[in-house]
This record gives C-alpha cells, sequence and structure tokens, in this order.
C-alpha cells in the first residue's frame, strides 16, 4: 500500500481542500449509503489523483457524520448502476455551525447532507492506478 491520503475536515476551509482533491471522482449509487442510527453519509469512489504526476484514480473512501436528513437532486437512489462523477463539495450555512454539505455532480445532480457541524473524513484505500484519460474541464464545456 502507498501511504495514500488521510485527511479531515472540521470547517468550510478545509472542506475545500477535500473538494478539490475528491473533483472527478467517479461514484457508483450503490456505493454510497446514509446510517441514520449513527447519522453518518458515507461514499467510496475511484478518486482521481490531482496531487499525483501522470493520470492515476485510487480507491477512496469518504464520510460525513453529524447528519441529520438526505436529499437527492435528479438521483434515484433505486437505479443501483448508475455512475456518478463529483464536481465539487461545498458548504451553505444556516445558522453556525449547522448547514448543508452539497455534493454536487456533472448533470446537475447533487445531495444534499444536513448537518449539525462539519465533520468529514478522507481516506485512500490501495495503491493508485495508471488511466488512458486526465479529466478535461475545457472539453466538457465545448461538448
Amino acid at each position: 500500500m502507498s501511504g495514500g491520503l488521510k485527511l479531515k475536515a472540521f470547517d468550510e476551509e478545509s472542506l475545500i481542500i477535500l473538494s478539490s482533491l475528491t473533483q472527478d471522482s467517479i461514484i457508483k449509487i450503490n456505493e454510497l449509503g446514509y446510517d441514520n442510527s449513527a447519522k453518518r453519509f458515507a461514499v467510496l469512489m475511484n478518486r482521481y489523483c490531482h496531487e499525483k504526476e501522470g493520470a492515476k484514480r485510487i480507491r477512496s473512501a469518504i464520510h460525513f457524520d453529524y447528519i441529520n436528513k438526505v436529499k437527492t437532486k435528479s438521483i434515484n437512489l433505486d437505479t443501483k448502476d448508475e455512475t456518478l462523477s463529483l464536481l465539487a463539495i461545498r458548504f451553505e450555512s444556516e445558522k453556525k455551525p449547522s448547514g448543508s454539505i452539497i455534493l454536487e455532480f456533472s448533470g446537475n445532480k447533487a445531495i444534499n447532507l444536513e448537518t449539525e457541524n462539519i465533520e468529514a473524513f478522507l481516506t485512500d484505500v490501495g495503491d493508485p492506478w495508471e488511466v488512458k484519460n486526465k479529466p478535461d474541464h475545457d472539453k466538457e464545456k465545448n461538448a
């Protein structure tokens, strides 16, 4: 194992860092879930390694604690084989420290996590592997 990333976020600034590191991650709907009793929302993903040389992905897990409610936009959670492409993770404050952590995906899709406060953990699992294509956001804008 390569000793990949293991990071946590407890405020908006550190959540922005997690967002930049998870941008372009690929997620299957059957690899995300909410545990109501633990108030935890967890996601497994194939994270694009923006911090490494070359085009690589790594298996990663991210979870958010103190989540009271999960809402989706344009995502059918029953379609287990659907693949999502993560664009950003952001925070909208209602009354600090509570608010919403929003996972934004391509195709105008989103997951809104109503939370008591920001508490997120990102952990790489396994070793990175080479991929053929590097995400190209300029190409996507022109399409």
